[in-house]
């Protein structure tokens, strides 16, 4: 609920915690957060209160904070008091109970302070009464100099007759008295008045009485803003000597926000407590990704789970079907429990990660001259050279950014590589289903799957992550959800008929626009279509034709 909470969370996040012991003090708070429900909606009522204190503390530090800094830090070190008593109820957290409230710096600054001082001290009109007898003192002056004026505007209208008769200030005349041309007549010698301004429809006026009584307001005016100054640089002091003791409990604040805001999280999405284990053994039962579950109506969760001496998990199957998010998935659930969080998943036993590396998705950078081939092995290499058997690795389809035989070697070389001397956790999808072979000589490698049901021509994904192998990958059926044109499709899947049955087609270049060539499964069709002579057909010879040619063209669909 608070800027510095939201900082602090976004750490959590970005650097996740390595030993067990830190990771469990913060699950430990998030599942006594959870049970009580009275002590986190206390906390929440109380943290809604909070501005960035970390901010405010480095302002002050700086000599550039503002009025209405100073009331930010009072209104947050109001609730700091309470919160950090409820606070010191969790088991977890002990320390709690030692942090600094600063509540003798609060009852110091608390009445300074008006409720809505301007945003600068050039004008004054920031201190409270009673704060300081000296500045009250010169208040007073000015408010009864002011007040004189207001009573010498009404004498002189009295005085002249002159009902629109004002006094008014400016910074190069100071003040002066204002009298419509319609009514200068009216203004006699013996009144004093000095002319001092004309303007297009009135003049301005200035007298003896007026400008002795304009030096006691003005220097009385200065003397305030100066005596406001001074006042406020020595609250900066008072506070400055407290900034060590602001900061332990601003920190202190923002770990409790990070805590109430992941048990309200775990509490209202049934996040269950992942534990950790020593065997590298990895078993995530149901797990769902955090923010597609979230924004998903329906989200299919899905298993990881890989035996301590299984290091690879291989898995195949068509674009769309859900291998990247599969792996997206557990890599932010390694996140999520390693910063201290609960998960979206039945359950949860992991091992510490020391480091994640991932290599997803493509990407290029033109300016330095590297391709997208040359960018996926970059941070290949970071995994190959950094990774320990306490890492996790994600690699998503390594070598598909040069030839098939090239991709295909280099992905082997990588996972044999990993397999004997990483030994690192590791999801490698790809759609090589010649490297799916390598679980047959490493016991270390397994395959898995996404799950596809093809029925006539069209794929409907099931999003589950099954053991095994895919058969084939569905490129042409993905290419059919595209929608590419009709003609496009025929051929690609004559095509994989042929480098299939490992027929040689290199040498059939048809142009694609040609039907009878793309086609050649037509050319019965085509051949009836070419011997009917329409302007002999009777109409019930057309009616018979018509339903032979519909016949021609359901053969050739199955």
């Amino acid at each position: 609920q608070s800027a510095m909470g939201a900082r602090l969370l976004k750490q959590w996040i970005v650097a996740p915690l390595i030993e067990q012991g830190p990771i469990e003090q913060r699950q430990d708070a998030i599942e006594q957060l959870m049970d009580d429900f009275m002590l986190r909606e206390q906390l929440k009522d109380h943290l809604g209160f909070i501005y960035d204190m970390e901010r405010l503390a480095s302002r002050i530090a700086y000599g550039n904070a503002s009025p209405r800094d100073i009331i930010q830090l009072v209104a947050s070190l109001e609730h700091a008091a309470p919160i950090l008593e409820l606070a010191g109820r969790l088991e977890a957290y002990p320390q709690f109970q030692s942090v600094p409230t600063c509540q003798s710096l609060y009852e110091t600054i608390q009445g300074a302070i008006v409720d809505e001082p301007p945003l600068t001290l050039k004008e004054g009109g920031v201190f409270r009464a009673g704060y300081s007898e000296e500045l009250d003192e010169v208040k007073k002056i000015a408010d009864e100099g002011q007040n004189y004026i207001i009573a010498l505007e009404q004498k002189e209208r009295e005085r002249t007759e002159v009902r629109s008769l004002k006094i008014g200030y400016n910074r190069v005349f100071g003040y002066y008295i204002e009298v419509r041309n319609g009514n200068l007549e009216r203004i006699k010698p013996e009144f004093g008045y000095v002319a001092k301004q004309t303007l297009a429809n009135a003049t301005r006026f200035i007298t003896q009485e007026l400008k002795e009584e304009e030096e006691k307001i003005l220097h009385a005016q200065e003397r305030k803003v100066k005596l406001e100054m001074e006042l406020f640089q020595q609250l900066l002091a008072t506070i400055k000597a407290n900034l060590f003791d602001l900061h332990t409990c601003a920190h202190a604040l923002a770990t409790v926000d990070v805590l109430v805001a992941l048990a309200e999280l775990a509490g209202k999405e049934g996040y269950v407590r992942p534990r950790f284990n020593a065997s590298h053994r990895v078993e995530v039962l149901e797990g769902k990704h955090p923010i597609l579950d979230a924004r998903m109506a329906s989200y299919i969760s899905n298993d990881w789970i890989m035996d301590e001496q299984e290091h690879i998990e291989l898995i195949t199957g068509p674009n769309m079907g859900g291998k990247s998010t599969y792996m997206r998935q557990n890599a932010l659930l390694v996140i999520m429990a390693q910063m201290g969080s609960f998960i979206p998943a039945r359950s949860a036993n992991l091992p510490l990660f020391d480091r994640i590396f991932t290599r997803i998705g493509a990407s290029d950078d033109l300016l330095t001259g590297k391709s997208t081939f040359m960018m996926e092995m970059m941070e290949a290499n970071a995994a190959l050279q950094y990774a320990t058997a306490d890492s996790l690795i994600i690699f998503d389809e390594i070598g598909r950014g040069t030839a098939t035989y090239d991709g295909m070697a280099i992905a082997q070389a990588m996972l044999e590589y990993i397999d004997a001397a990483l030994q690192a956790k590791t999801l490698f999808s790809t759609h090589y289903h010649e490297l799916t072979n390598l679980e047959e000589e490493h016991a270390t490698m397994k395959n898995v799957h996404v799950d596809v049901q093809e029925k006539k021509g069209e794929i409907e994904f099931r999003y589950r992550i099954v053991k095994g192998k895919a058969d084939k990958s569905y490129g042409i059926n993905v290419a059919r959800l595209a929608k590419l044109p009709k003609v496009v499709l025929e051929r690609a899947s004559s095509l994989l008929k042929g480098f299939e049955s490992q027929d040689n087609t290199s040498g059939y270049q048809p142009n694609l626009f040609i039907m009878d060539e793309v086609k050649p499964e037509k050319s019965k069709l085509i051949q009836k279509l070419q011997t009917i002579d329409v302007d002999e057909l009777t109409p019930r010879e057309a009616l018979a034709c018509l339903y032979e040619l519909k016949k021609l063209q359901e053969e050739i669909e199955e």
